[in-house]
């Protein structure tokens, strides 16, 4: 369990031949490629970023014909839906049914077959993306006349009460009639005071006027109304303003059904979704070999070509190619100094889970200590500390190695399924340890192997100081890792006085706290042993914590410097109470809803039944608050409590050619 070592694999084979050695490499999921840097050549005009170009042009097209689908498939459900509540009504219902192709979930699991086929019907495949690329420019089009008609709908609408055609609303001769439209409803009775005029108001979505004036006097009304907020109506159709809509409403109608049609001949289309979703990562495959083979050097007949190759696995790769193309050299060379070869941690089944904790802060360097093995201990413990019940670790435990060895999900998603089932099993063990059990309070009866955080008894104070001791033992392992990293770098005395000397303070603690806590009548050796240590630690702090300064005074301020960033470290101790208050407040939280679920129970003939309903949906809040609050504090003291007393990180992951795929894994 360490981070593996990597080769330097450096090839030079024929133009001819890079497609069956990229095959090779890529049908391995080994290799990663790096940019050529031991030749210089000039690079033939071979249309490259054309043909990466075109790729990504596909991909689109791939991409939109997806998202297309899913858009239509979510339409057409909401549609069927609609039309469920109106059958109930008496409606028709729609003469359609609707595929059951899942637009969600993990990537699928398919063979090597099923890509090499995919990759056989591109051309069928981008037919089906064109097609459904028309089928998008009908449906936007009946959108936009939709849009358009639903504008002129709004604007017709309030002139609907008035009986007349909009054509008959001018001057005829010395008299003139018009219509005015107010939105904000405003008394139009002022505009007509002097003249001769006669008017007639009806409500429509505000205010409409219908007036009758002389010609002389049109102009005065027309400026009257205006001030108050009117609009005249801008229409002159032949017809009334309702028939005008009864027409847009029947144009809605057929554009409605033109839409309906259209979208049942793409969801026709539906068939392909898993042909396409496995061509999008052919075409991935593509554009990933396309970005490699831009940093191989090249010339019209040759190609230099270098990359990473587990040491492991590199050799039998390296007789691959040149057992399919013999007139290929490669080489395999060791990493130089100034080489930054990509990290890929191996470990096994149980510790695998946890890289992913550590991936989130940093992927660690290459040739540094692998931390995941010793983290992945503590998460464990500190996991299922904070659950601290053993149902609710059951439950954990069995969903979470349920759905982590289940071959349905993505690895991504089953790794994080193991981790929580395994902190399950943690929280089992703490639960046992603590009398745990979906928080029931037992009374007087001794449940607790050991002791009940919820004790009235010390309860609390034993839960404290258990994080507490925890806390000291995994920074003590952090600064030993330091301590042997330095030692590993020929650094002894950064070693001695950097780690060694914190190692030795948590020494005298640890005499402090034996005597204090562990033994009824205190030892004088202890007593004696912990203030020899504390000198000590605190010495080695003081005179050679600000050795690399340059002048005394310098040297002299560094000392006293590391003694007061001993307040750090007190306060990293104190961030391990977290785990006291979270276990606490899981089975505080959890005894509440007891106490409320045990009112219900008095109730007579229905108590136990509205008890059980309440009660678990109010557990299954508390175990999923526990849980996130759980992976999210034990990360917080993987990263700063321990990572930061150690590790470095800043490393690159492995990723090698073909892995990276968005629908598709293989059998």
């Amino acid at each position: 369990m360490a981070i593996a070592r990597m080769s330097h694999l450096r090839l030079v084979g024929l133009r001819r031949d890079q497609n069956k050695i990229l095959d090779s490499l890529t049908s391995k999921g080994i290799f990663e490629a790096r940019a050529t840097d031991c030749v210089q050549v000039t690079s033939p005009s071979s249309g490259e970023s054309g043909l990466y170009r075109e790729l990504k042009l596909k991909q689109g097209k791939l991409a939109f014909a997806l998202d297309f689908l899913k858009a239509r498939h979510a339409e057409a459900a909401a549609r069927l839906k609609d039309n469920a509540r109106e059958v109930k009504r008496g409606g028709t219902p729609l003469d359609f049914t609707l595929s059951d192709v899942k637009y969600s979930g993990g990537r699928m699991l398919i063979t090597r077959a099923d890509f090499s086929d995919a990759a056989a019907r591109e051309y069928e495949l981008m037919h089906v993306c064109e097609e459904l690329e028309r089928i998008s420019f009908d449906i936007a089009d009946c959108k936009t006349r939709a849009s358009a008609i639903k504008s002129s709908t709004a604007a017709y609408a309030p002139f609907a009460v008035v009986p007349l055609k909009l054509s008959e609303f001018k001057r005829v001769g010395d008299i003139v009639l018009s219509v005015y439209h107010n939105r904000a409803a405003t008394p139009p009775y002022s505009a007509f005071e002097g003249l001769a005029c006669a008017y007639e108001v009806r409500q429509s979505d505000g205010l409409v006027v219908i007036c009758v004036c002389r010609a002389a006097d049109f102009e005065q009304t027309d400026k009257r109304l205006t001030a108050l907020g009117y609009a005249a109506c801008p229409f002159t159709d032949d017809c009334t303003a309702e028939q005008k809509l009864l027409a847009f409403s029947a144009e809605l109608g057929d554009i409605d059904r033109r839409l309906w049609e259209l979208t049942k001949t793409a969801l026709a289309y539906e068939k392909y979704v898993n042909d396409l979703r496995i061509l999008y990562d052919v075409i991935e495959l593509d554009i990933e070999r396309a970005e490699a083979e831009a940093k191989f050097a090249k010339t019209d007949s040759a190609f230099v070509l270098e990359g990473w190759l587990p040491e492991a696995a590199a050799q039998d790769a390296a007789d691959a190619v040149t057992e399919a193309c013999p007139a290929t050299f490669v080489q395999l060379l060791a990493p130089e100094e100034r080489d930054e070869p990509p990290t890929l941690a191996v470990n096994n089944k149980v510790v695998a889970p946890y890289e992913d904790i550590t991936n989130m802060y940093s992927p660690p360097k290459y040739g540094e200590i692998d931390p995941n093995p010793i983290m992945s201990v503590f998460y464990f413990l500190f996991f299922g500390i904070m659950v601290g019940d053993a149902a609710y670790g059951l439950i954990l435990a069995v969903a979470g190695l349920v759905i982590g060895m289940s071959k349905k999900f993505d690895t991504g998603f089953k790794r994080l399924a193991l981790l929580v089932g395994m902190g399950g099993i943690s929280a089992i063990v703490w639960g046992i340890i603590f009398g745990g059990y979906f928080s029931i309070d037992f009374g007087d009866k001794k449940v607790a192997l050991w002791f009940n955080p919820l004790d009235e008894n010390g309860g609390p104070m034993q839960m404290l100081v258990l994080s507490i001791v925890l806390g000291c033992l995994q920074m003590v392992v952090g600064y030993a890792i330091k301590f042997v990293a330095l030692c590993k770098q020929g650094k002894p005395f950064s070693a001695i006085f950097d780690a060694g000397s914190i190692i030795i303070l948590f020494g005298a603690l640890g005499c402090l706290a034996v005597n204090m806590f562990l033994l009824k009548t205190p030892v004088f050796a202890l007593t004696v042993a912990a203030i020899v240590l504390a000198a000590l630690g605190a010495g080695l702090i003081l005179f050679f914590g600000g050795r690399e300064a340059k002048n005394p005074f310098g040297k002299v301020i560094g000392g006293f410097k590391g003694l007061y960033g001993l307040i750090n470290l007190l306060s990293d101790v104190l961030s391990y109470c977290r785990l006291f208050g979270l276990c606490l407040a899981s089975c505080a939280i959890g005894l509440a809803f007891n106490t409320l679920g045990g009112i219900l129970f008095d109730i007579p003939y229905v108590g136990y039944v509205i008890g059980v309903i309440i009660l678990i949906p109010l557990h299954v809040f508390n175990l999923g608050i526990g849980v996130l609050s759980a992976y999210v504090h034990d990360a917080r003291l993987q990263f700063l409590e321990f990572y930061g007393k150690f590790y470095e990180g800043g490393g690159r992951l492995f990723t090698p050619l073909g892995e990276r795929t968005k629908y598709i894994r293989y059998r």
